[in-house]
């Protein structure tokens, strides 16, 4: 069993105001719209790119004499909101505003980030891609696929509706 923490990297959706921040804020930022900050921008996720999610499965099934456990897959290092926009907009080179608003999702925990020690003792998975180097080569495929729908707003609208935006 794997706990895959926040998947990013060429093919994701980004057209899905669901499928995490990377998606959201590219679409944002290339449609030249101004991105909201939740909470103070500190809060962290662990950014694991798709070629470590891959290798990390291969392992789990060629590994011998694993079955039974549970592996925590991502990269062990914790990178804060404010960062990922940031950074975005830098790979981007298009300015759109930030606004850090102290809203928040009902639900969401502050701090994310796996532990990988038993992956790494058990599987021999060691992550190849910072976040530096994966969130170039991200930018680098969304940069050359048609700019979509921003469907944050709506995404926002459905969550006050149902009670879970504050």
């Amino acid at each position: 069993s794997f706990r895959y923490q926040n998947v990013y990297g060429p093919g994701q959706s980004l057209s899905n105001p669901y499928t995490g921040i990377l998606s959201i804020f590219s679409t944002r930022i290339k449609n030249g719209n101004g991105i909201n900050i939740f909470e103070d921008g500190l809060e962290t996720r662990d950014f694991v790119y798709i070629d470590d999610i891959a290798d990390a499965t291969i392992l789990g099934l060629t590994v011998p004499g694993i079955s039974g456990n549970a592996f925590n897959i991502g990269t062990g290092v914790a990178t804060d909101v404010l960062t990922v926009a940031n950074t975005l907009i830098k790979h981007y080179g298009k300015e759109v505003p930030l606004t850090v608003s102290g809203n928040y999702r009902l639900g969401d925990i502050r701090h994310n980030f796996a532990d990988i020690t038993k992956a790494r003792k058990l599987l021999g998975f060691e992550p190849r891609w910072s976040f530096d180097k994966g969130i170039e080569q991200f930018c680098r495929w969304v940069d050359s696929q048609p700019i979509q729908q921003d469907n944050y707003e709506a995404s926002i609208e459905e969550m006050k509706q149902k009670g879970l935006y504050k």
